[in-house]
């Protein structure tokens, strides 16, 4: 049973990840989801979603799907925080982010450059590229090809959606390595293209970090810059806060502050847990995935949703709990 997990009617910000956690990869929100996220939103909280995902996936996938005159309640941080939006009155995207680390920091030629190193990390590896869409037709069209893979180039980072070749059998790892006789030792494929990435990056002198991510992404994002940087720049703005009628002062109340996600293992690619650590160990995190407890980060309000469903489908028997919602 989840009742052992109580509603939080203090809260007044709440941080969320995307993928998994309101929706599923790669679809939009369940009506039901999206419902509910809109009572949050008419009783005044501020809905701050943060995803590797870019922007213009978020709106398609979840904001476009809510009222417009409640937009103005949510920003979002995407890219793993390179940069921060927020929407105007009309419920559209502003004209600027609140910031961009893309755009300040990165010159046309390293943007070019990072773009070819990508290029030439799928021709080393013989990478079959597909573009984004959702499992299980992405499934159907490369069935289980450990080498097939979905790219999507996110401004502020690139992501490889590595399906087929995160978790690999002893049988794929023969049929990779008849195609790339000197790729050594692997049971995730993600990991040799990390380490090449991080040798070409370095020598290209490009501030790029290739990372872990979710269950079988590998993000390619700017050095630096995590899921901790925009809460961070957004809880300590007060110009930003002034807008939700929010201060500083409020969010020294963890009660006030909620996080919502679903992987927070140091060990396993939990970039979630890069919210919690922008905060008071104090504030209540929720985990809706079956995590091991002992992989979080020590000393921090960590919990596991416990009741009978878990990911997206688990934040909704979450916000259920709510006689409000």
């Amino acid at each position: 049973m989840g009742s052992s997990i109580k509603w939080n009617d203090e809260v007044k910000i709440i941080i969320s990840d995307v993928d998994e956690t309101i929706a599923d990869l790669y679809v939009s929100a369940e009506p039901e989801m999206i419902k509910r996220l809109e009572t949050l939103l008419e009783e005044g909280k501020m809905l701050f979603l943060i995803s590797g995902q870019s922007v213009q996936s978020i709106q398609k996938r979840i904001v476009n799907h809510i009222k417009k005159e409640l937009r103005r309640q949510i920003i979002i941080g995407h890219c793993s925080g390179a940069e921060v939006w927020g929407f105007n009155k009309d419920g559209n995207l502003q004209v600027k982010p609140f910031y961009s680390l893309y755009e300040n920091c990165f010159s046309t030629y390293q943007k070019k450059k990072w773009r070819e190193i990508i290029k030439q990390l799928i021709s080393e590896f013989k990478l079959k590229v597909f573009s984004t869409m959702p499992i299980k037709e992405f499934e159907k069209k490369a069935g289980d090809n450990p080498l097939a893979i979905m790219v999507e180039y996110r401004g502020p980072q690139i992501t490889f959606e590595i399906v087929n070749g995160y978790k690999l059998s002893s049988e794929k790892i023969n049929e990779i390595k008849k195609i790339i006789p000197k790729i050594g030792v692997i049971n995730d494929l993600r990991i040799p293209i990390l380490n090449r990435a991080e040798k070409l990056f370095k020598e290209a002198k490009l501030p790029i970090t290739p990372r872990l991510a979710g269950v079988f992404a590998l993000d390619f994002t700017i050095k630096g810059v995590s899921k901790t940087t925009s809460i961070k720049y957004v809880v300590k703005n007060d110009a930003i806060l002034s807008e939700f009628d929010l201060t500083k002062e409020l969010l020294n109340n963890p009660r006030n502050i909620e996080i919502w996600g679903d992987k927070f293992s140091k060990i396993r690619g939990g970039t979630d847990r890069y919210m919690s650590e922008a905060l008071p160990k104090e504030v209540r995190s929720i985990s809706f995935r079956k995590e091991n407890p002992k992989e979080f980060p020590k000393g921090y309000n960590i919990v596991i949703w416990n009741g009978k469903k878990h990911l997206h489908k688990g934040l909704l028997e979450y916000l259920k709990t709510s006689s409000k919602i």
